[in-house]
């Protein structure tokens, strides 16, 4: 090889050693598989993920004649700190004597945190043929659906008796 093309491959071999730690020095993740320079400590690591606390709260409110049907009157609120955005559906029951008689899919509820629903669910004697004393009991979020900050507080169960 000629003198001036070592001379040229050598100059050519400096620049390159130069530019790539040039290029190092300035971005040291660049030859990790980033092409940005990053923040050392994301804003996404330093705030912690606020979950949502489903609770479920229940009232049997008894029959307005003897031998009529009890209703349950049933409450869903969330009381942790993070929301509930309506895209994943969460299923909640209705039991009597560990019977179930009423189950529902909300599939489309948003709920920030202190929101809450209620509804009341008649429920036939005639068709479930329940005791005039024993529980009721109402869960919510049965299948885990939503990731929650407790986990231990989705159902409530309740004595009746309609002898008195």
């Amino acid at each position: 090889m000629e003198v001036r093309t070592k001379a040229l491959v050598t100059v050519l071999l400096v620049g390159a050693f130069v530019g790539v730690y040039s290029l190092q020095a300035s971005n040291p993740n660049l030859f990790k598989g980033e092409l940005i320079k990053r923040d050392a400590t994301p804003a996404a690591s330093s705030t912690a993920v606020q979950l949502p606390d489903l609770t479920a709260d229940l009232v049997i409110v008894a029959p307005a004649e003897k031998g009529g049907d009890i209703s349950a009157k049933v409450t869903i609120s969330n009381k942790g700190p993070g929301n509930i955005d309506g895209k994943k559906p969460f299923k909640y029951s209705v039991y009597i004597n560990k019977t179930e008689v009423f189950s529902n899919t909300d599939s489309y509820s948003t709920m920030t945190a202190g929101d809450s629903f209620s509804f009341t669910y008649p429920i036939s004697k005639a068709v479930y043929q329940y005791a005039d004393s024993g529980t009721a009991k109402v869960v919510v979020d049965t299948d885990n659906a939503i990731a929650e900050g407790d986990e231990n507080n989705n159902s409530k169960e309740v004595s009746y008796n309609l002898t008195k």
